[in-house]
Protein backbone atom coordinates (compact mmCIF):
# COMPACT_ATOMS: atom_id res chain seq x y z
CA UNK A 1 0.00 0.00 0.00
CA UNK A 2 1.49 3.37 -1.03
CA UNK A 3 1.48 6.43 1.22
CA UNK A 4 -1.52 8.06 -0.50
CA UNK A 5 -3.64 4.92 -0.09
CA UNK A 6 -2.51 4.58 3.52
CA UNK A 7 -3.43 8.19 4.28
CA UNK A 8 -6.88 7.70 2.79
CA UNK A 9 -7.38 4.48 4.74
CA UNK A 10 -6.45 6.12 8.05
CA UNK A 11 -8.69 9.13 7.41
CA UNK A 12 -11.57 6.87 6.41
CA UNK A 13 -11.26 4.83 9.60
CA UNK A 14 -11.14 7.96 11.80
CA UNK A 15 -14.14 9.53 10.03
CA UNK A 16 -16.07 6.27 10.35
CA UNK A 17 -15.32 6.08 14.06
CA UNK A 18 -16.42 9.67 14.65
CA UNK A 19 -19.53 9.13 12.54
CA UNK A 20 -20.49 6.14 14.68
CA UNK A 21 -20.02 8.04 17.95
CA UNK A 22 -21.83 11.17 16.69
CA UNK A 23 -24.68 9.08 15.32
CA UNK A 24 -25.41 7.22 18.54
CA UNK A 25 -24.74 10.19 20.80
CA UNK A 26 -27.45 11.91 18.77
CA UNK A 27 -29.76 9.01 19.62
CA UNK A 28 -29.17 9.55 23.34
CA UNK A 29 -26.28 7.20 24.06
CA UNK A 30 -23.60 8.22 26.54
CA UNK A 31 -20.08 7.81 25.17
CA UNK A 32 -17.27 6.03 26.99
CA UNK A 33 -13.55 5.77 26.32
CA UNK A 34 -11.41 3.48 28.47
CA UNK A 35 -7.72 2.70 28.68
CA UNK A 36 -6.59 -0.27 26.60
CA UNK A 37 -4.59 -1.45 29.65
CA UNK A 38 -6.70 -3.00 32.41
CA UNK A 39 -5.63 -3.63 35.98
CA UNK A 40 -6.90 -6.65 37.93
CA UNK A 41 -6.79 -7.99 41.45
CA UNK A 42 -6.09 -11.74 41.36
CA UNK A 43 -8.40 -12.29 44.35
CA UNK A 44 -11.37 -10.59 42.66
CA UNK A 45 -11.30 -12.08 39.18
CA UNK A 46 -14.73 -13.19 37.99
CA UNK A 47 -15.36 -16.46 36.17
CA UNK A 48 -15.64 -14.52 32.91
CA UNK A 49 -12.35 -12.71 33.58
CA UNK A 50 -10.61 -16.03 34.23
CA UNK A 51 -12.07 -17.47 31.04
CA UNK A 52 -10.76 -14.57 28.98
CA UNK A 53 -7.28 -14.54 30.49
CA UNK A 54 -6.01 -17.31 28.21
CA UNK A 55 -6.67 -15.02 25.21
CA UNK A 56 -5.11 -11.86 26.71
CA UNK A 57 -1.70 -10.26 26.62
CA UNK A 58 -1.05 -10.04 30.36
CA UNK A 59 1.77 -9.29 32.79
CA UNK A 60 2.35 -8.66 36.50
CA UNK A 61 3.90 -5.62 38.12
CA UNK A 62 4.28 -4.83 41.84
CA UNK A 63 1.68 -7.39 42.86
CA UNK A 64 -0.99 -6.36 40.35
CA UNK A 65 -2.10 -8.10 37.17
CA UNK A 66 -2.33 -6.05 33.96
CA UNK A 67 -3.74 -7.02 30.55
CA UNK A 68 -4.56 -5.45 27.21
CA UNK A 69 -8.31 -5.08 26.71
CA UNK A 70 -9.64 -8.11 24.85
CA UNK A 71 -13.35 -7.38 25.29
CA UNK A 72 -15.26 -4.11 25.63
CA UNK A 73 -18.31 -5.47 27.43
CA UNK A 74 -16.37 -6.79 30.41
CA UNK A 75 -14.34 -3.58 30.61
CA UNK A 76 -17.48 -1.41 30.62
CA UNK A 77 -19.23 -3.57 33.23
CA UNK A 78 -16.23 -3.29 35.56
CA UNK A 79 -16.04 0.47 35.00
CA UNK A 80 -19.75 0.96 35.78
CA UNK A 81 -19.45 -1.03 38.99
CA UNK A 82 -16.25 0.69 40.13
CA UNK A 83 -17.45 4.25 39.53
CA UNK A 84 -21.20 3.62 40.00
CA UNK A 85 -21.96 4.85 36.51
CA UNK A 86 -25.73 4.89 35.95
CA UNK A 87 -25.94 5.41 32.18
CA UNK A 88 -28.56 3.09 30.69
CA UNK A 89 -27.20 3.18 27.13
CA UNK A 90 -23.52 3.45 26.17
CA UNK A 91 -21.69 3.68 22.84
CA UNK A 92 -17.97 3.02 22.50
CA UNK A 93 -15.19 2.58 19.95
CA UNK A 94 -11.62 1.40 20.19
CA UNK A 95 -9.24 -1.53 19.76
CA UNK A 96 -9.42 -4.95 21.35
CA UNK A 97 -6.44 -7.31 21.46
CA UNK A 98 -6.16 -11.07 21.51
CA UNK A 99 -2.91 -13.04 21.53
CA UNK A 100 -2.72 -12.91 17.74
CA UNK A 101 -4.98 -10.11 16.54
CA UNK A 102 -5.94 -6.48 16.97
CA UNK A 103 -9.43 -5.38 15.93
CA UNK A 104 -11.13 -2.02 16.03
CA UNK A 105 -14.58 -2.45 17.47
CA UNK A 106 -17.61 -0.17 17.71
CA UNK A 107 -20.44 -1.15 19.99
CA UNK A 108 -23.56 -0.46 22.00
CA UNK A 109 -24.56 -1.57 25.49
CA UNK A 110 -27.86 -1.15 27.28
CA UNK A 111 -28.19 -1.92 30.98
CA UNK A 112 -31.84 -2.78 31.34
CA UNK A 113 -34.00 -5.87 31.61
CA UNK A 114 -36.64 -4.26 29.39
CA UNK A 115 -36.68 -6.53 26.32
CA UNK A 116 -38.27 -3.88 24.12
CA UNK A 117 -35.40 -1.48 24.90
CA UNK A 118 -32.88 -4.22 24.18
CA UNK A 119 -34.57 -4.89 20.84
CA UNK A 120 -34.50 -1.17 20.06
CA UNK A 121 -30.69 -1.23 20.41
CA UNK A 122 -30.46 -4.14 17.97
CA UNK A 123 -32.69 -2.31 15.48
CA UNK A 124 -30.58 0.84 15.73
CA UNK A 125 -27.39 -1.13 15.08
CA UNK A 126 -28.94 -2.91 12.09
CA UNK A 127 -30.13 0.43 10.68
CA UNK A 128 -26.64 1.91 11.09
CA UNK A 129 -25.02 -1.03 9.26
CA UNK A 130 -27.48 -0.84 6.39
CA UNK A 131 -27.82 2.93 6.04
CA UNK A 132 -24.59 4.54 7.27
CA UNK A 133 -22.21 1.75 6.19
CA UNK A 134 -24.30 0.76 3.15
CA UNK A 135 -23.80 -2.92 3.93
CA UNK A 136 -26.74 -5.24 3.21
CA UNK A 137 -27.19 -7.92 5.84
CA UNK A 138 -27.68 -11.34 4.29
CA UNK A 139 -27.84 -13.63 7.33
CA UNK A 140 -28.71 -13.38 11.02
CA UNK A 141 -28.22 -16.33 13.37
CA UNK A 142 -30.08 -16.32 16.69
CA UNK A 143 -29.43 -18.72 19.54
CA UNK A 144 -30.33 -19.03 23.20
CA UNK A 145 -27.38 -19.80 25.40
CA UNK A 146 -29.39 -21.65 28.04
CA UNK A 147 -30.57 -24.35 25.63
CA UNK A 148 -27.37 -26.37 25.74
CA UNK A 149 -27.08 -25.77 29.48
CA UNK A 150 -30.40 -27.57 29.84
CA UNK A 151 -29.38 -30.42 27.55
CA UNK A 152 -25.85 -31.07 28.80
CA UNK A 153 -24.37 -31.65 32.21
CA UNK A 154 -22.00 -28.99 33.50
CA UNK A 155 -19.13 -31.43 33.00
CA UNK A 156 -20.06 -32.12 29.36
CA UNK A 157 -20.65 -28.44 28.61
CA UNK A 158 -17.17 -27.52 29.82
CA UNK A 159 -15.48 -30.45 28.07
CA UNK A 160 -13.42 -29.16 25.14
CA UNK A 161 -13.94 -32.27 23.04
CA UNK A 162 -17.72 -32.19 23.49
CA UNK A 163 -17.79 -28.50 22.55
CA UNK A 164 -15.65 -29.25 19.48
CA UNK A 165 -18.03 -31.99 18.30
CA UNK A 166 -21.06 -29.74 18.81
CA UNK A 167 -19.45 -26.91 16.87
CA UNK A 168 -18.60 -29.32 14.05
CA UNK A 169 -22.08 -30.94 14.25
CA UNK A 170 -20.29 -34.29 14.49
CA UNK A 171 -23.16 -36.62 15.44
CA UNK A 172 -21.15 -39.84 15.28
CA UNK A 173 -18.45 -38.53 17.63
CA UNK A 174 -21.06 -37.10 20.01
CA UNK A 175 -23.01 -40.37 19.95
CA UNK A 176 -19.88 -42.26 20.97
CA UNK A 177 -19.13 -39.74 23.72
CA UNK A 178 -22.60 -39.00 25.12
CA UNK A 179 -24.54 -42.12 24.15
CA UNK A 180 -26.96 -42.75 21.29
CA UNK A 181 -30.01 -41.91 23.43
CA UNK A 182 -28.80 -38.48 24.50
CA UNK A 183 -31.41 -35.81 23.59
CA UNK A 184 -28.84 -33.66 21.80
CA UNK A 185 -28.26 -36.49 19.30
CA UNK A 186 -31.94 -36.56 18.36
CA UNK A 187 -32.05 -32.76 18.10
CA UNK A 188 -28.99 -32.69 15.84
CA UNK A 189 -30.67 -35.18 13.51
CA UNK A 190 -33.39 -32.64 12.70
CA UNK A 191 -33.03 -30.22 9.76
CA UNK A 192 -32.18 -26.73 11.03
CA UNK A 193 -35.55 -25.34 9.92
CA UNK A 194 -37.42 -27.94 12.00
CA UNK A 195 -35.35 -27.90 15.18
CA UNK A 196 -37.46 -25.27 16.97
CA UNK A 197 -40.71 -27.19 16.40
CA UNK A 198 -38.95 -30.39 17.50
CA UNK A 199 -37.84 -28.76 20.75
CA UNK A 200 -41.35 -27.45 21.44
CA UNK A 201 -42.85 -30.91 20.93
CA UNK A 202 -40.24 -33.12 22.59
CA UNK A 203 -38.64 -30.78 25.12
CA UNK A 204 -41.51 -28.70 26.52
CA UNK A 205 -39.36 -27.41 29.38
CA UNK A 206 -37.41 -25.41 26.75
CA UNK A 207 -40.47 -23.95 25.01
CA UNK A 208 -40.05 -20.53 26.65
CA UNK A 209 -36.53 -20.18 25.23
CA UNK A 210 -37.77 -20.99 21.73
CA UNK A 211 -40.51 -18.37 22.05
CA UNK A 212 -37.92 -15.79 23.06
CA UNK A 213 -35.84 -16.62 20.00
CA UNK A 214 -38.92 -16.25 17.81
CA UNK A 215 -39.47 -12.72 19.16
CA UNK A 216 -35.96 -11.66 18.18
CA UNK A 217 -36.26 -13.36 14.80
CA UNK A 218 -39.35 -11.27 14.12
CA UNK A 219 -37.42 -8.05 14.79
CA UNK A 220 -34.72 -8.96 12.27
CA UNK A 221 -37.32 -10.02 9.70
CA UNK A 222 -38.94 -6.60 10.14
CA UNK A 223 -35.53 -5.04 9.45
CA UNK A 224 -35.44 -7.04 6.19
CA UNK A 225 -32.39 -9.13 6.92
CA UNK A 226 -32.41 -11.57 4.00
CA UNK A 227 -32.21 -14.85 5.91
CA UNK A 228 -32.89 -15.20 9.63
CA UNK A 229 -32.73 -18.52 11.43
CA UNK A 230 -32.46 -19.95 14.91
CA UNK A 231 -29.58 -22.22 15.87
CA UNK A 232 -30.53 -24.57 18.68
CA UNK A 233 -26.98 -25.88 19.05
CA UNK A 234 -24.91 -22.71 19.00
CA UNK A 235 -22.20 -22.29 21.61
CA UNK A 236 -21.89 -18.75 23.01
CA UNK A 237 -19.02 -16.71 21.55
CA UNK A 238 -18.46 -15.28 25.05
CA UNK A 239 -18.98 -17.12 28.32
CA UNK A 240 -20.90 -14.22 29.88
CA UNK A 241 -23.85 -14.49 27.46
CA UNK A 242 -26.81 -15.78 29.48
CA UNK A 243 -29.75 -15.55 27.08
CA UNK A 244 -30.30 -14.58 23.46
CA UNK A 245 -27.19 -14.19 21.31
CA UNK A 246 -27.08 -12.89 17.75
CA UNK A 247 -24.61 -12.88 14.88
CA UNK A 248 -25.08 -10.67 11.81
CA UNK A 249 -23.40 -11.38 8.46
CA UNK A 250 -22.93 -9.01 5.54
CA UNK A 251 -23.11 -10.33 1.99
CA UNK A 252 -20.27 -12.65 0.95
CA UNK A 253 -18.66 -12.60 4.43
CA UNK A 254 -17.79 -15.75 6.37
CA UNK A 255 -17.19 -13.92 9.65
CA UNK A 256 -19.97 -11.96 11.40
CA UNK A 257 -19.82 -8.21 10.98
CA UNK A 258 -21.58 -7.81 14.33
CA UNK A 259 -22.37 -10.04 17.28
CA UNK A 260 -23.86 -9.64 20.72
CA UNK A 261 -26.36 -10.87 23.22
CA UNK A 262 -27.95 -10.75 26.64
CA UNK A 263 -25.84 -11.00 29.78
CA UNK A 264 -25.82 -10.07 33.47
CA UNK A 265 -23.94 -7.06 34.77
CA UNK A 266 -25.02 -8.17 37.50
CA UNK A 267 -28.51 -7.04 36.43
CA UNK A 268 -29.83 -7.76 32.93
CA UNK A 269 -28.11 -6.14 29.98
CA UNK A 270 -27.68 -6.40 26.21
CA UNK A 271 -24.74 -5.48 24.03
CA UNK A 272 -23.73 -5.72 20.39
CA UNK A 273 -20.32 -5.05 18.88
CA UNK A 274 -19.47 -4.14 15.30
CA UNK A 275 -16.19 -5.35 13.77
CA UNK A 276 -14.99 -3.37 10.77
Amino acid sequence: MNSISLNKSILHQKRQELDFLHHFHGLGYDLIDLSAIEQFDWTKLSEDDLGLMNERHKWQHEGSLYALRSDWTNAIVRYRQKYQLHSETIAYSGPVYTLTTEKHQYGLETFTGDIQKQMAVLKQMVAYIKESLALPLSVAVISHNTLLKNLLSEEDLSDELTRKYIKERNRDALKAKLGAEHPIIALMAQPAAKQSSYVKEHMPHLKRHIEEMTQWEAILNEEQVTYVYGDMLALPSQSYYKGISIQLYAEDKVEPIASGGQYSSPSNAFGIGLNI
